[in-house]
């Protein structure tokens, strides 16, 4: 059985800013797991499967396959949010990138914690009745 610590995949390739962005995940209480590409994010998400609550993805990785990687996570796990976090040359994508399945479209410069913010948001599932 599934223990409720919320799961998180941070996809970025920026080496350096990827295990900053997944600590202050680990501070909040998540479990993190890393992707430098949009292959890796496929893989780790094939691997983990529903354990996986929420995908962070850099706005370059999602607008260079963001068809193919925002649709074939969707396959994989219905269920994830995926939030893109984008530069702000890339705003013009942002329609086609949530029209693809992605749940938040934030653009840089972006807090880290306000980004932890919304996904711990977006997680919270409303009591069913």
């Amino acid at each position: 059985m599934r223990d409720n610590t919320p799961n998180v995949i941070v996809c970025d390739d920026d080496a350096e800013l990827n295990p900053f962005i997944r600590n202050y995940f680990k501070l909040d209480g998540f479990e993190t797991h890393q992707a430098l590409s949009a292959q890796e994010c496929i893989d780790k998400l094939a691997e983990l499967g529903d354990a996986i609550d929420a995908i962070t993805v850099n706005g370059n990785i999602a607008s260079d396959r963001s068809v193919m990687l925002i649709l074939n996570v969707k396959r994989l796990n219905k269920k994830v949010k995926i939030f893109v976090l984008a530069d702000k040359g890339l705003a013009e994508d942002k329609t086609r990138i949530m029209d693809y399945g992605a749940d938040e479209f934030m653009t840089k410069p972006l807090s880290i914690e306000t980004l932890v913010n919304k996904v711990n948001s977006a997680l919270i599932q409303p009591i069913r009745q």
